[in-house]
């Protein structure tokens, strides 16, 4: 009776170890899966985008029954731009930007590096907001009036969406403020893993 209770006992000790490691297992994959999915959500690296417009309802007005466009009151806008965009996975942005401006009278580009933070949500939708943009006189061409160029530029946020393709990552960008009145231009486009 003692052998069949020593083999009892040690075939229920082996089932318990057993089972301890398969739970262990079971829960650093569960912490894998979960640091996978951190890892594949976060925002790294830099990446090239292309902005363009798109229109708000304003310019589509005829002027008539009272229903002002507003296209002569539209302040200077941004209407296409090229760049590049560093991400650092700690919420901070840094980058590159080749914008054509247009105040519906003259188009100024303006070439200038900013800075700005973002912020990336579990379900991989985000805010970028740019803070700061280093723009002189000597960014814009043609030359411009003394001032005037640090003018053109400012802060500005953006709604994205990451796209976690396994051959390729990109941003999804859609300009989601722009200030002063008259007719709105807004940006949107991607910008895509280097």
């Amino acid at each position: 009776m003692r052998k069949t209770f020593g083999r009892v006992l040690i075939l229920g000790l082996f089932l318990g170890l057993a089972s301890t490691e398969a739970h262990a297992q079971a829960a650093g994959q569960n912490h894998s899966d979960r640091e996978g999915l951190r890892r594949r959500l976060q925002l790294r690296g830099t990446y090239t985008f292309r902005l363009v417009p798109a229109t708000s309802f304003a310019p589509f007005f005829d002027g008539t029954n009272g229903k002002d466009s507003g296209v002569v009151a539209a302040p200077r806008q941004d209407i296409l731009r090229v760049g590049t965009v560093s991400f650092d996975a700690l919420g901070n942005v840094a980058g590159h930007t080749i914008a054509t401006t247009d105040d519906g009278l003259t188009t100024v580009v303006v070439d200038f590096n900013f800075t700005g933070t973002y912020v990336l949500n579990p379900d991989g939708t985000g805010v970028l907001s740019v803070t700061t943009a280093d723009v002189t006189d000597a960014s814009c061409t043609p030359a411009q009036t003394p001032g005037a160029c640090a003018t053109f530029e400012g802060p500005e946020t953006y709604a994205f969406v990451l796209n976690n393709r396994p051959t390729q990552r990109f941003v999804s960008l859609i300009e989601t403020d722009n200030e002063g009145g008259g007719a709105k231009i807004f940006l949107t486009g991607e910008a895509h893993r280097r």
